[in-house]
């Protein structure tokens, strides 16, 4: 099986070294060419354009960073739609809504090829060490033919349904990470105002009933440390926020603590957060009450 992946990103670069590490012929297409030089120096082949990658490959994989970009590279001038030769399968790593996912999967049926949304979670490590959690939708006779190539990149693989489906399971689990990170950032700038130690704070609740992954994410990896490096960026979190939101009115469900952290993400955007890591959501607050929550020197 010949597989290609398109979107070398943090995640898309490791996922694609992963497929070669078991066994797969991969080939790859960047829209900037550092990391597409570096995945050929180590055995990998590349093409210039979507449409040249697809007409060589069994199945093309793209891993996308915002739902136009992912439109205009499967669907767009040179994409992954002129390039087929058809019978070929489609899977999509990337984080959009389900109408996106529909559009697209329309495309797919129409060149007698199958499309899977099978968006991922699990940061930069799950992508590095192959154990992320794919949440997938589209036909089950085509997550099957695609089973190989989710072993070589994820661990908890599940398949929701139809088209969409995955879509709509990514957005939920990304809309609860960023509601947990807005209160958690309310909660910790209102303690340090009062005078209470975050670092010990952090400590108890960390054994308490507030304690949680996201939690340690956030506080423990990152704001007590001043690390705001980009390992997701708030930029991406805000566009699946959005996201979040338009499902809501996609499905017509009252969706109103998802679109006030919107707004609060939004909030961090205009405040020149936006390429730091999400859990920079707490700045904006910190800037407005002039405290800082960091461990003690």
């Amino acid at each position: 099986m010949r597989v290609g992946f398109i979107g070398l990103g943090a995640m898309g670069l490791p996922m694609a070294r992963n497929l070669r590490s078991a066994g797969f012929d991969v080939v790859v297409h960047n829209r900037s060419r550092g990391k597409v030089d570096d995945f050929v120096a180590e055995g990998g082949t590349a093409a210039a354009t979507a449409a040249e990658l697809a007409a060589s490959v069994d199945v093309v994989c793209t891993c996308l960073p915002i739902p136009s970009v992912c439109e205009d590279v499967f669907l767009g001038p040179d994409g992954v739609d002129s390039g087929t030769p058809g019978e070929q399968l489609w899977i999509d790593f990337s984080t959009n809504g389900p109408d996106t996912s529909q559009r697209i999967s329309d495309a797919a049926n129409r060149n007698n090829c199958a499309y899977l949304d099978a968006p991922i979670s699990g940061g930069v490590w799950g992508a590095e060490a192959g154990t992320l959690a794919i949440m997938v939708g589209g036909d089950a006779d085509a997550f099957a033919q695609g089973a190989p190539v989710f072993d070589a990149v994820g661990a908890n693989i599940k398949h929701f349904g139809p088209s969409g489906s995955g879509s709509v399971v990514k957005l939920v689990n990304n809309l609860i990470g960023a509601a947990t990170n807005a209160v958690i950032a309310e909660g910790y700038v209102a303690a340090v105002k009062y005078g209470i130690d975050p670092a010990a704070m952090f400590e108890t609740l960390q054994s308490a009933t507030a304690a949680s992954p996201g939690h340690e994410r956030m506080i423990g990896e990152g704001v007590l440390l001043r690390d705001f490096e980009p390992k997701f960026a708030l930029d991406l979190h805000a566009k699946d926020q959005q996201l979040a939101a338009d499902l809501g009115k996609l499905v017509g469900v009252r969706m109103l603590v998802t679109s006030t952290v919107n707004e609060i993400y939004k909030e961090a955007q205009a405040k020149g957060y936006g390429g730091n890591n999400t859990t920079a959501v707490i700045r904006p607050l910190e800037d407005l009450h002039e405290v800082t929550v960091e461990s003690s020197p």
